[in-house]
């Protein structure tokens, strides 16, 4: 009966944890298509007025008086120009002035009002996402506090986690394809809170196979993980570690690690034999926490944006980042689990 109990943990353990890779997979190939961010120029290319907003000087990396100084000395250089060429340039000039000065004005504020919708949309990212993650913590400790309803429901009903899954895959794809999905209301919450309540069954199943203290840590070293990236994400200003620009190089590792899952899944299925497994469960475990931690650096600097990224997230796809960096986290919190702790025979 252990034996058997075993084997069935085996068997949803890495069955559900195949499909929620394929889930985070299709986000990275959904998300580093750049036909889906707001390009921006390069920080040579940019204004020098929003230049100067951001505290950034020139592209060739003078101090930012001196663009300033520079333009102002064109400027004389032109009214002397134009005075040697005509008897009233004076006004001409003043009204180009005024105009150039107008202009200018207007951009800055434009700035202003860019940088306070991209910091209320990171609020509003970071706010759903709590409210996720949280949600799904109850579940996962109800779960694992009550092996024995899982085991019931199971016996009963074993296609629930794959239901599950079933559903919020389609939510997920429904955000990721349509952009009335992402931007309209209330269809995009009424996906999330689907999307939500699906991965927490699913995720509370997979806790329920594991011992407590497995599940404890699993908790707290996901959320310490995340935590010192997305403050690295933050705090790294440095162009050539521009993470927006990983997204192919992330989508083509994803799928090399999902077919090393679906590998161990036909292994554990009884398809293939045990030594067709490429790295012991541990190390697959290990690469799949380092891989979507790499996930969740990506998708945390398309979201933040900022000067020194090629590509972000548009700010009414607030829900779409949020579910984003939610599914990187469950994930990495899988296989925290499988790190921390082996399948519980207890029961």
């Amino acid at each position: 009966c252990i034996l058997t109990m075993a084997k069935t943990a085996h068997y949803y353990r890495h069955t559900v944890a195949s499909l929620t890779l394929i889930l985070s997979l299709c986000c990275i190939i959904g998300t580093s298509n750049a036909r889906r961010f707001q390009k921006l120029d390069s920080i040579k290319t940019r204004p020098k007025h929003l230049l100067l907003l951001r505290g950034g000087g020139g592209g060739d990396g003078r101090s930012a008086w001196s663009i300033n100084k520079r333009n102002q000395q064109q400027q004389q250089q032109s009214v002397k120009r134009s005075n040697q060429q005509s008897a009233f340039p004076i006004v001409e000039d003043l009204d180009d002035s005024k105009s150039d000065t107008t202009q200018q004005t207007l951009e800055t504020m434009e700035a202003f009002l860019s940088r306070d919708t991209r910091q209320k949309f990171i609020a509003r990212v970071y706010a759903i996402l709590s409210g996720q993650l949280s949600f799904t913590t109850l579940v996962v400790l109800f779960f694992s506090s009550n092996k024995h309803l899982v085991a019931q429901m199971l016996q009963h009903g074993n296609f629930v986690p794959f239901l599950s899954l079933g559903v919020s895959t389609v939510a997920w794809f429904m955000i990721c394809s349509s952009e009335r999905a992402r931007q309209s209301s209330p269809l995009k919450w009424q996906l999330l809170s689907i999307f939500t309540i699906a991965e927490s069954i699913v995720v509370g199943i997979i806790a329920s196979f594991y011992s407590m203290r497995a599940v404890i840590l699993g908790l707290s070293t996901t959320a310490i993980t995340t935590g010192i990236i997305t403050a690295y994400t933050f705090l790294q200003k440095n162009p050539k570690y521009d993470l927006t620009q990983w997204g192919s190089s992330l989508a083509s590792a994803g799928l090399i690690f999902l077919l090393m899952g679906i590998l161990r899944l036909l292994v554990y299925s009884g398809i293939l034999p045990a030594y067709m497994l490429p790295v012991s469960d541990l190390m697959h475990a290990g690469i799949g926490a380092t891989l979507f931690s790499f996930y969740l650096a990506y998708h945390t600097r398309v979201i933040v944006g900022g000067k020194h990224a090629k590509y972000q997230m548009n700010e009414k796809d607030y829900v779409f980042g949020a579910m984003a960096l939610y599914s990187d986290i469950i994930n990495m919190f899988i296989y925290m689990l499988e790190i921390f702790g082996g399948a519980s025979r207890d029961r």
